[in-house]
């Protein structure tokens, strides 16, 4: 009976410790800890998890790119159902979120696709670049379907006006939690983007690890404003959280030529 005890609790401990292991690799998987500079940053993404990031070095659709020379091409607009709702705002280690709260509705439309809003969230100076040149900010607005297809749309802000539709979201970044429903506010979701509905798209990925490849670029060519201490607002949070540029490979790059349509 000793040596079946004895047997049985030597068992137990190889179970537990391989369920440990399991536990810690799943953990240090799903925590890959990645930052904007150093030996954490984006040249060193794909060796920080050589499974779920190699595509950040590997890929050939990644984003962001410099734009320049877009294509000319007749294109239907964008089409957003955005209305007014509860949204929460948070900070996520790497920049600071608003998602819709409750039971969102909110959609955008490209071709016969129909994309639900999830969150936007942004990047200082800009990642993308036009003809070479940042924005201060860059304003992404993420989307995704059940089936995991995802569009952004690319907002990019100038120092100008106060900008009051931004104001519950400029006043609340800099004491965000990492908990959405900390911070609530009401948000006009389709006051937020710019009035003139020229785009500029192409294939891409996600701009930070994993670098998901396969996501649809919708950026609008003009910028909105925003006074220069909402701006520093956006900086006080988080500066210098923008992916470098990548190589474009060949894509094609399209703008807009009927933005009546």
């Amino acid at each position: 009976m000793k040596l079946q005890n004895n047997k049985m609790r030597l068992i137990a401990a190889i179970v537990a410790a391989v369920g440990v292991v399991s536990l810690a690799s799943t953990a240090a998987a799903a925590g890959v800890a990645w930052t904007y500079t150093g030996s954490t940053g984006p040249s060193h993404w794909n060796h920080l998890d050589p499974v779920n990031y190699a595509v950040c070095a590997d890929g050939t659709a990644q984003s962001p790119i410099n734009v320049r020379n877009p294509i000319e091409k007749a294109l239907t607009n964008l089409k957003f159902n955005y209305g007014t709702s509860e949204a929460g705002i948070f900070n996520n280690g790497h920049t600071v979120e608003a998602e819709p709260l409750g039971s969102p509705t909110e959609t955008l439309t490209i071709g016969k696709t129909v994309y639900p809003f999830l969150q936007f969230h942004f990047h200082a100076p800009s990642e993308h670049e036009l003809n070479g040149l940042h924005f201060p900010l860059e304003i992404h607005f993420v989307h995704k379907t059940e089936d995991n297809k995802i569009a952004v749309v690319g907002v990019f802000v100038k120092a100008g006006k106060t900008n009051k539709d931004w104001s519950p979201f400029t006043a609340k970044i800099t004491s965000a939690t990492d908990v959405a429903e900390d911070t609530a506010v009401e948000l006009d979701w389709a006051k937020l983007l710019p009035k003139n509905p020229q785009t500029i798209r192409y294939d891409g990925s996600l701009t930070t690890p994993g670098c998901t490849e396969g996501v649809k670029w919708n950026l609008f060519t003009h910028p909105i404003t925003m006074s220069r201490a909402q701006i520093s607002k956006f900086l006080e949070a988080y500066s210098g959280n923008n992916r470098p540029v990548q190589p474009l490979h060949g894509r094609k790059i399209l703008i807009d030529s009927t933005i009546s349509k």
